[in-house]
């Protein structure tokens, strides 16, 4: 397939980060025969220093005429214009630790945090409808804590329709504070919890707090023209981690570029370098972050090409 792709970055250390998104993309597109048009350009610091402002409308335009966007970090300053300018629903933070970062002690964690960005009746109707569509292609549990007031009639009734749409997935109600104990006594069987605006923030501060490998954490927002994907630089780093990185893109794949089985090759790509204990500089190994990324690239050659030659689809 062809695709064009806008790489987003705010610092000269976000350079970097698109560099690992930009090797991940070019490895995929080497083993499965795609053609991904790439393009750079600012946001947040870098866009400020050169235009004065952290968001272009040049960017925003030269972001319409592409499938997908990767952010270099999204706690960068323009993020939440790009949301807005793109007309997106709802933010999705993934809190997901796939089996093979899991310690003796630990259970692999199943947990989406879905934020819808405003309660109008279009927005929260595009959230929900994107909210079921991603339960079903990524086949988890969807939780929804319903708003109160005036919203939560148009909230049950837009949940109503999309349950219509979509019968396989299932849909439960929690209260916020059941949400949230959820989070804490089994995140790994959470799924998808999606929540109005003001819960939607305290559910992803909460969830952040609690995760235990903050080098996974990724961000997107999705619909069916456009998605933003962005890795979560940890706290106490000052690069976010190639992991995250992949991850996102892995999301990209799928829910913007519809390549389930490239999606599913980078995760397998993934997980036999994490199998392979190679270790960041900042997870207390010797590699750099773009050693692993060159790693992944030659497990991406690999189980690709078994992948082809096996038909899998």
């Amino acid at each position: 397939m062809r695709a064009k792709i806008m790489l987003l970055s705010s610092s000269a250390q976000d350079e970097i980060n698109a560099a690992y998104a930009e090797k991940i993309l070019i490895d995929l597109s080497a083993a499965f025969d795609h053609t991904f048009s790439m393009r750079q350009e600012k946001i947040g610091e870098k866009a400020r220093a050169a235009d004065g402002e952290s968001l272009t409308e040049k960017t925003i335009q030269a972001c319409q005429d592409c499938q997908a966007v990767f952010v270099c970090d999204a706690g960068a300053e323009g993020v939440q214009e790009l949301y807005d300018a793109l007309n997106l629903p709802m933010l999705v933070r993934s809190f997901c630790v796939p089996e093979v970062l899991c310690g003796r002690h630990e259970k692999p964690v199943n947990l989406y945090v879905g934020s819808v960005f405003s309660m109008d009746e279009d927005t929260l109707r595009q959230a929900i409808h994107s909210a079921f569509s991603l339960a079903q292609e990524m086949d988890v549990r969807l939780c929804h804590a319903a708003p109160t007031g005036k919203s939560q009639a148009d909230w049950a009734a837009a949940i109503r329709v999309q349950e219509t749409m979509f019968p396989q997935v299932s849909a439960d109600a929690l209260t916020a504070p059941d949400a949230i104990r959820g989070m804490i006594s089994s995140p790994e069987r959470m799924g998808l919890l999606l929540c109005p605006p003001y819960a939607g923030s305290i559910m992803l501060s909460a969830g952040t707090a609690l995760s235990t490998h903050p080098g996974v954490i990724h961000d997107f927002a999705f619909d069916e023209t456009i998605g933003v994907y962005a890795p979560v630089r940890p706290p106490d780093q000052e690069d976010v981690s190639p992991f995250a990185a992949a991850l996102a893109v892995g999301k990209m794949l799928r829910c913007s570029l519809h390549l389930s089985k490239e999606a599913a090759c980078l995760e397998a790509a993934l997980s036999n370098v994490i199998v392979g204990g190679w270790e960041t500089r900042d997870d207390g190994g010797a590699l750099t972050g773009m050693d692993v990324v060159d790693l992944i690239g030659e497990q991406i050659a690999t189980a690709g090409e078994l992948m082809s030659k096996s038909g899998i689809e």
